[in-house]
Protein backbone atom coordinates (compact mmCIF):
# COMPACT_ATOMS: atom_id res chain seq x y z
CA UNK A 1 0.00 0.00 0.00
CA UNK A 2 1.25 3.05 -1.07
CA UNK A 3 -0.22 6.75 0.70
CA UNK A 4 0.11 9.78 0.02
CA UNK A 5 2.30 11.92 2.26
CA UNK A 6 2.27 15.98 2.65
CA UNK A 7 4.56 17.94 5.20
CA UNK A 8 3.44 21.57 5.52
CA UNK A 9 5.08 24.17 7.96
CA UNK A 10 1.52 25.83 9.35
CA UNK A 11 1.03 29.37 10.92
CA UNK A 12 4.15 30.62 9.07
CA UNK A 13 5.31 32.18 5.79
CA UNK A 14 8.80 31.14 6.08
CA UNK A 15 10.17 27.96 5.57
CA UNK A 16 11.18 26.35 8.76
CA UNK A 17 9.52 28.18 11.15
CA UNK A 18 5.86 27.68 12.72
CA UNK A 19 5.17 24.20 12.92
CA UNK A 20 5.25 21.02 10.81
CA UNK A 21 2.39 18.87 10.15
CA UNK A 22 1.76 16.02 8.04
CA UNK A 23 -1.40 15.59 6.06
CA UNK A 24 -2.01 11.77 4.99
CA UNK A 25 -5.44 11.30 2.58
CA UNK A 26 -6.84 8.18 3.14
CA UNK A 27 -9.96 6.35 1.18
CA UNK A 28 -10.97 4.79 3.97
CA UNK A 29 -10.17 4.73 7.94
CA UNK A 30 -6.89 2.10 8.66
CA UNK A 31 -6.65 0.64 12.20
CA UNK A 32 -6.06 2.96 14.95
CA UNK A 33 -2.73 1.20 15.91
CA UNK A 34 -1.23 2.19 11.91
CA UNK A 35 -2.42 5.38 12.43
CA UNK A 36 -0.70 5.86 15.44
CA UNK A 37 2.84 4.00 14.37
CA UNK A 38 2.40 6.88 11.02
CA UNK A 39 2.40 9.30 13.34
CA UNK A 40 5.26 7.99 15.40
CA UNK A 41 7.37 7.55 12.38
CA UNK A 42 6.67 11.33 11.54
CA UNK A 43 8.07 12.16 14.22
CA UNK A 44 6.17 15.42 14.11
CA UNK A 45 3.88 17.23 16.60
CA UNK A 46 1.02 16.04 15.23
CA UNK A 47 -0.12 13.74 11.53
CA UNK A 48 -3.50 14.37 10.13
CA UNK A 49 -5.45 11.86 8.33
CA UNK A 50 -8.86 12.51 6.37
CA UNK A 51 -11.33 10.62 4.91
CA UNK A 52 -13.86 11.97 2.96
CA UNK A 53 -17.31 11.36 4.14
CA UNK A 54 -20.27 12.06 1.60
CA UNK A 55 -22.59 11.31 4.99
CA UNK A 56 -21.20 14.03 6.54
CA UNK A 57 -20.52 16.31 3.53
CA UNK A 58 -16.75 16.80 5.32
CA UNK A 59 -14.01 15.35 5.69
CA UNK A 60 -13.18 13.57 8.95
CA UNK A 61 -10.21 14.53 10.38
CA UNK A 62 -8.06 12.65 12.97
CA UNK A 63 -4.67 13.89 14.95
CA UNK A 64 -2.40 11.75 16.08
CA UNK A 65 0.76 13.12 17.94
CA UNK A 66 4.15 10.84 18.03
CA UNK A 67 2.40 9.47 21.36
CA UNK A 68 -1.60 9.26 21.33
CA UNK A 69 -4.66 10.41 19.63
CA UNK A 70 -5.06 13.93 19.87
CA UNK A 71 -8.40 15.72 20.67
CA UNK A 72 -8.22 19.12 18.72
CA UNK A 73 -5.17 19.99 16.17
CA UNK A 74 -5.72 23.55 14.77
CA UNK A 75 -1.94 23.93 12.56
CA UNK A 76 -2.61 20.36 11.52
CA UNK A 77 -6.22 21.47 10.13
CA UNK A 78 -4.73 24.55 8.57
CA UNK A 79 -1.69 22.39 7.18
CA UNK A 80 -4.59 19.84 5.49
CA UNK A 81 -7.06 22.84 3.95
CA UNK A 82 -3.41 23.97 2.61
CA UNK A 83 -2.86 20.36 1.23
CA UNK A 84 -6.79 20.29 0.01
CA UNK A 85 -7.08 24.27 -1.38
CA UNK A 86 -3.83 23.47 -3.25
CA UNK A 87 -4.61 20.08 -5.33
CA UNK A 88 -8.47 21.88 -5.95
CA UNK A 89 -7.84 25.75 -6.23
CA UNK A 90 -11.57 26.08 -6.99
CA UNK A 91 -12.21 25.06 -3.44
CA UNK A 92 -14.18 27.89 -1.83
CA UNK A 93 -14.89 26.65 1.58
CA UNK A 94 -13.23 22.93 3.56
CA UNK A 95 -15.55 21.24 5.55
CA UNK A 96 -13.96 18.97 8.65
CA UNK A 97 -15.33 16.96 11.24
CA UNK A 98 -13.86 15.29 14.19
CA UNK A 99 -15.52 13.93 17.53
CA UNK A 100 -14.22 16.12 20.11
CA UNK A 101 -15.07 19.34 18.25
CA UNK A 102 -17.87 18.74 15.68
CA UNK A 103 -17.35 20.73 12.05
CA UNK A 104 -14.71 23.27 11.54
CA UNK A 105 -14.64 24.94 8.16
CA UNK A 106 -11.38 26.41 6.51
CA UNK A 107 -11.80 29.31 3.85
CA UNK A 108 -8.88 30.45 1.69
CA UNK A 109 -8.40 34.54 1.82
CA UNK A 110 -7.12 36.44 -0.58
CA UNK A 111 -3.30 36.45 -0.58
CA UNK A 112 -3.25 32.82 0.67
CA UNK A 113 -4.33 33.15 3.92
CA UNK A 114 -6.52 30.30 5.67
CA UNK A 115 -9.19 31.14 8.20
CA UNK A 116 -10.41 28.34 10.33
CA UNK A 117 -13.49 28.61 12.02
CA UNK A 118 -13.38 27.03 15.72
CA UNK A 119 -16.28 26.66 18.62
CA UNK A 120 -15.04 28.80 21.64
CA UNK A 121 -13.21 26.95 24.47
CA UNK A 122 -13.32 29.62 26.87
CA UNK A 123 -11.20 29.15 30.12
CA UNK A 124 -12.29 29.62 33.51
CA UNK A 125 -10.43 30.80 36.76
CA UNK A 126 -8.41 28.05 38.30
CA UNK A 127 -8.82 29.05 42.75
CA UNK A 128 -6.90 25.77 43.53
CA UNK A 129 -4.11 24.63 41.14
CA UNK A 130 -2.40 21.38 41.40
CA UNK A 131 0.89 21.23 43.21
CA UNK A 132 2.50 19.97 40.26
CA UNK A 133 1.42 23.10 38.54
CA UNK A 134 2.17 25.53 40.92
CA UNK A 135 6.20 23.63 41.32
CA UNK A 136 6.26 23.16 37.43
CA UNK A 137 6.48 26.86 35.70
CA UNK A 138 9.00 29.37 37.15
CA UNK A 139 8.83 31.77 37.59
CA UNK A 140 5.02 32.06 38.79
CA UNK A 141 2.12 33.42 37.14
CA UNK A 142 0.06 36.29 38.53
CA UNK A 143 -3.18 34.04 37.40
CA UNK A 144 -4.12 30.72 36.78
CA UNK A 145 -6.91 29.36 34.36
CA UNK A 146 -7.89 26.11 32.73
CA UNK A 147 -10.56 24.42 30.12
CA UNK A 148 -11.05 20.99 28.37
CA UNK A 149 -7.43 20.98 26.64
CA UNK A 150 -4.74 22.86 28.90
CA UNK A 151 -3.93 24.55 32.23
CA UNK A 152 -3.47 28.49 31.25
CA UNK A 153 -0.53 30.59 33.28
CA UNK A 154 -1.05 34.24 32.78
CA UNK A 155 2.04 36.54 33.41
CA UNK A 156 2.66 40.25 33.34
CA UNK A 157 4.78 40.65 30.21
CA UNK A 158 6.07 39.44 27.29
CA UNK A 159 9.59 39.05 28.65
CA UNK A 160 8.14 36.92 31.43
CA UNK A 161 6.75 34.48 28.87
CA UNK A 162 9.90 33.94 27.05
CA UNK A 163 11.52 33.49 30.61
CA UNK A 164 9.73 30.76 31.76
CA UNK A 165 11.23 27.40 32.57
CA UNK A 166 9.18 24.30 32.99
CA UNK A 167 9.57 21.55 35.04
CA UNK A 168 8.21 18.87 31.98
CA UNK A 169 8.35 15.97 34.63
CA UNK A 170 6.44 18.04 37.05
CA UNK A 171 4.32 19.11 34.27
CA UNK A 172 3.72 15.56 32.66
CA UNK A 173 1.65 14.28 35.56
CA UNK A 174 -0.80 17.16 35.04
CA UNK A 175 -1.96 14.88 31.78
CA UNK A 176 -4.22 14.85 29.95
CA UNK A 177 -4.21 18.62 30.74
CA UNK A 178 -1.53 20.15 28.63
CA UNK A 179 -0.17 23.65 30.08
CA UNK A 180 -0.03 27.26 28.12
CA UNK A 181 1.41 30.19 29.67
CA UNK A 182 0.43 33.69 28.06
CA UNK A 183 1.27 37.49 28.60
CA UNK A 184 0.53 40.85 26.51
CA UNK A 185 2.71 41.82 23.87
CA UNK A 186 5.50 43.93 24.35
CA UNK A 187 4.69 47.61 23.34
CA UNK A 188 5.57 48.61 19.73
CA UNK A 189 5.27 44.93 19.00
CA UNK A 190 3.03 43.78 15.72
CA UNK A 191 1.46 41.01 17.58
CA UNK A 192 -1.28 41.62 20.76
CA UNK A 193 -0.42 38.53 23.05
CA UNK A 194 2.30 36.02 23.26
CA UNK A 195 2.14 31.99 24.21
CA UNK A 196 4.40 28.91 24.80
CA UNK A 197 2.75 25.47 24.86
CA UNK A 198 4.31 22.16 26.97
CA UNK A 199 2.57 19.26 26.38
CA UNK A 200 5.16 16.62 27.80
CA UNK A 201 2.20 14.06 28.44
CA UNK A 202 0.56 13.99 25.34
CA UNK A 203 3.41 14.92 22.51
CA UNK A 204 6.57 16.41 23.35
CA UNK A 205 8.38 19.09 25.46
CA UNK A 206 7.32 22.71 23.83
CA UNK A 207 5.03 22.73 20.71
CA UNK A 208 6.07 25.16 17.98
CA UNK A 209 2.77 26.37 17.05
CA UNK A 210 -0.56 25.84 18.66
CA UNK A 211 -3.83 26.66 16.57
CA UNK A 212 -6.06 24.59 18.76
CA UNK A 213 -5.84 27.04 22.34
CA UNK A 214 -6.35 29.88 20.90
CA UNK A 215 -10.03 28.84 20.81
CA UNK A 216 -9.01 29.90 24.82
CA UNK A 217 -6.57 32.19 24.34
CA UNK A 218 -8.40 34.81 22.04
CA UNK A 219 -11.53 35.12 24.14
CA UNK A 220 -9.87 35.72 26.96
CA UNK A 221 -7.30 38.76 25.54
CA UNK A 222 -10.32 39.99 23.70
CA UNK A 223 -11.93 41.22 27.15
CA UNK A 224 -8.12 42.23 28.74
CA UNK A 225 -7.39 43.72 25.48
CA UNK A 226 -11.37 45.01 24.63
CA UNK A 227 -11.06 44.47 21.25
CA UNK A 228 -12.19 41.06 19.28
CA UNK A 229 -9.67 41.42 16.24
CA UNK A 230 -5.83 40.07 17.22
CA UNK A 231 -2.80 39.24 16.37
CA UNK A 232 -1.02 36.17 18.06
CA UNK A 233 2.37 34.98 18.51
CA UNK A 234 3.71 32.01 19.86
CA UNK A 235 7.64 32.70 21.10
CA UNK A 236 8.85 29.17 20.59
CA UNK A 237 12.12 28.69 18.88
CA UNK A 238 10.32 28.29 15.60
CA UNK A 239 7.91 30.58 15.95
CA UNK A 240 4.28 31.55 14.34
CA UNK A 241 1.94 33.91 13.91
CA UNK A 242 -1.50 33.64 14.16
CA UNK A 243 -4.68 36.13 13.38
CA UNK A 244 -8.13 35.25 15.64
CA UNK A 245 -11.45 36.89 15.42
CA UNK A 246 -13.80 36.44 18.44
CA UNK A 247 -17.53 36.16 17.95
CA UNK A 248 -20.35 35.35 20.49
CA UNK A 249 -19.72 31.07 19.52
CA UNK A 250 -16.73 30.81 17.86
CA UNK A 251 -12.80 32.40 17.34
CA UNK A 252 -11.73 32.37 14.06
CA UNK A 253 -7.74 31.46 13.49
CA UNK A 254 -6.20 32.41 10.27
CA UNK A 255 -2.57 31.66 8.97
CA UNK A 256 -0.41 31.05 5.82
CA UNK A 257 1.58 28.05 5.23
CA UNK A 258 4.33 26.81 3.60
CA UNK A 259 4.78 23.26 2.10
CA UNK A 260 8.15 21.53 2.87
CA UNK A 261 7.75 17.97 1.49
CA UNK A 262 5.47 15.83 -0.67
CA UNK A 263 6.33 12.07 -0.67
CA UNK A 264 4.89 8.51 -0.29
CA UNK A 265 4.34 6.13 2.76
CA UNK A 266 5.12 2.57 1.71
CA UNK A 267 3.18 0.04 3.85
Amino acid sequence: MQLPLHIIDAFTSERFKGNQAAVVLLQAWLADPLLQSIAAENNLSETAFLVWSAERSAFEIRWFSPLKEIAFCGHATLASAFVLFEADPARGVIAFWAAAVGQVSATREPGGRIRMSFPRRDARVLDEPPAALLEGLSPAPSAWLVNQQAYVAVYETEDEVRAVTPDLQRLKTLGPLDVVVTGPAAAGAFHDFVSRYFWPANGGDEDPVTGSIHAALAPYWAVRLGRNELVAHQASRRSGTLFCEVTASSVEVAGHCVRYLTGTITL
